[in-house]
């Protein structure tokens, strides 16, 4: 009987241990959070990614990163599809690229709720881009 005990409490434990090695956080930067960034840290966050990146896609990543900024989501998305486009993009740079659109789209659809047709325009553009 008391083989048993301590055969179920070392099954308690063990699953306990297991349990709460799987509950580490990692930052908020390694992986997608299921609340968009803002489009200003979005901005930073891409800009960040694409510095050793090539000069033409490094200047795109920068152009989207300002239109951002600046609120202005058409070029925005434009940049950032032209980004993706290439497809060959580091873990930290696809990160970067998913954050901004999430960003972007969350804006976009605050704004077409607040009744704005340059965002409702611009999260058109936006669909339009997944679907190709």
């Amino acid at each position: 009987m008391n083989l048993r005990l301590i055969f179920s409490t070392t099954r308690l434990l063990a699953a306990g241990v297991l349990l709460c090695a799987g509950c580490g956080k990692s930052s908020p930067d390694d992986t997608p959070s299921a609340t968009p960034m803002q489009p200003q840290d979005a901005a930073a966050q891409l800009q960040t990614a694409f510095t050793g990146a090539a000069p033409e896609v490094r200047n795109t990543a920068q152009a989207a990163s300002e239109a951002m900024r600046a609120a202005d989501y058409e070029k925005a998305i434009q940049s950032i599809q032209t980004i993706k486009a290439r497809q060959t993009l580091t873990y930290d740079q696809g990160l970067a690229v998913y954050n901004s659109e999430r960003a972007l789209e969350a804006t976009l659809i605050m704004g077409m709720n607040a009744g704005d047709p340059n965002a409702k325009r611009a999260y058109e553009l936006l669909k339009k881009s997944r679907r190709n």
